[in-house]
């Protein structure tokens, strides 16, 4: 079942590579969110939020399986499952790149396919299945993408420019002796 790694779902369709998934895709839901850090600080109650970058994005699509000619539910349904079990050469889960444009405008261009849920009911030979992918981040990029959203969240700090003033209590001596000194010190 090894695929070319393409998401993409239009006109009711899903496709993995060149295939053609079993089903009439009825929703799609795209969710992301901010990762918060929750620090507590000594001797104060509550705790500061801060924000360390995003979440990465979650994916449903919803798809109804639909008994026919061809095959019922179940199979299409055991289709569906041999592609969420596909794996690259490394036994690992696929990672697909996406062509669809509702993805693309969410800046989400690699996804996993993270997730199958199926139900049925007594009412109808119709299976719902929701397939869920995952936003896709290889390491490298997501610690940057981290630190430059922590670092845009906090701030930079404005450089010191102040300048030490003496205290006030520091007392000034005029002896004249002393005076001699520091001038012959310049």
């Amino acid at each position: 079942m090894a695929t070319d790694g393409y998401l993409s779902f239009e006109d009711g369709a899903v496709r993995l590579g060149k295939d053609l998934l079993p089903g009439i895709l009825v929703g799609i839901s795209v969710n992301a969110g901010v990762r918060f850090d929750r620090a507590t600080r000594d001797h104060m109650s509550g705790k500061n939020r801060i924000p360390q970058g995003w979440e990465d994005a979650d994916i449903k699509l919803t798809v109804d399986l639909i008994c026919d000619n061809e095959s019922d539910c179940y199979t299409k349904l055991a289709i569906i499952n041999t592609y969420f079990k596909d794996s690259d050469k490394g036994a690992n889960p696929q990672i697909y790149n996406v062509t669809n444009r509702h993805l693309r405008s969410r800046g989400v261009s690699r996804v996993v396919f993270s997730g199958l849920q199926s139900d049925e009911d007594d009412q109808c030979d119709v299976i719902r299945a929701v397939l869920s992918f995952s936003e896709h981040l290889p390491a490298v990029v997501k610690r940057e993408q981290q630190a430059n959203a922590s670092k845009a969240a906090l701030g930079a700090p404005p450089p010191a420019k102040a300048k030490p003033v003496p205290a006030p209590s520091i007392v000034k001596d005029d002896n004249p002796l002393i005076a001699g000194y520091k001038a012959g010190l310049k």
